[in-house]
């Protein structure tokens, strides 16, 4: 039997409450609990995967290079490291953390209820997707996301809407805009 998974309940300033299981997490309207994106990028290009359609909410939705939750006594960058190994089998060095929301997303009887960080990094570009978690992954510039956005939102995550406004909204998206031109 698979282990089951303790998340950690925060409010929405990301102070600890308590813990309560994955399922209760997600169950109605969700409890609040510690979460964070990551999107990777290689040669001024993300990494975007799809959801598995094996997945409990959008399953088949584009999203940001991964996504999990933090365990207790764990950091976000401790988790992205765990979650990095575990979903792209890649050993995602030191990340930078962007951008924090908290969000609501129902879809049908559960929900994502989450404080979220976005973290950031370049890593060598390999990956070995675990297909229980992804369908798909590719490659994509900036400019081409955003355009993808525009003409077909309802492909993406509610929350890779959000993570990626967050993102753009940091300096660092200018540098990743510059090596995708060729300019350094």
């Amino acid at each position: 039997m698979p282990r089951q998974e303790i998340l950690v309940l925060v409010d929405e300033h990301d102070n600890e409450l308590g813990t309560d299981t994955r399922e209760n997490c997600h169950a109605g309207k969700g409890r609040r609990h510690r979460a964070y994106t990551v999107f990777l990028f290689h040669d001024g290009k993300m990494l975007l995967q799809q959801r598995s359609p094996k997945k409990l909410l959008w399953p088949g939705a584009w999203d940001v290079s991964y996504t999990s939750h933090v365990y207790p006594g764990e950091t976000y960058q401790q988790a992205a490291a765990r979650k990095g190994v575990q979903e792209l089998g890649a050993r995602i060095p030191q990340l930078v953390d962007v951008h924090s929301f908290v969000y609501f997303a129902p879809q049908g009887a559960n929900a994502e209820n989450e404080f979220c960080r976005v973290l950031i990094g370049e890593f060598d570009g390999k990956v070995t997707p675990n297909s229980e978690e992804m369908a798909a992954v590719r490659w994509a510039t900036l400019d081409q996301v955003e355009e993808d956005l525009r003409t077909d939102p309802d492909s993406y995550t509610p929350w890779f809407k959000l993570s990626l406004e967050g993102f753009l909204s940091h300096p660092a998206s200018k540098g990743y805009r510059r090596k995708a031109a060729g300019l350094k």
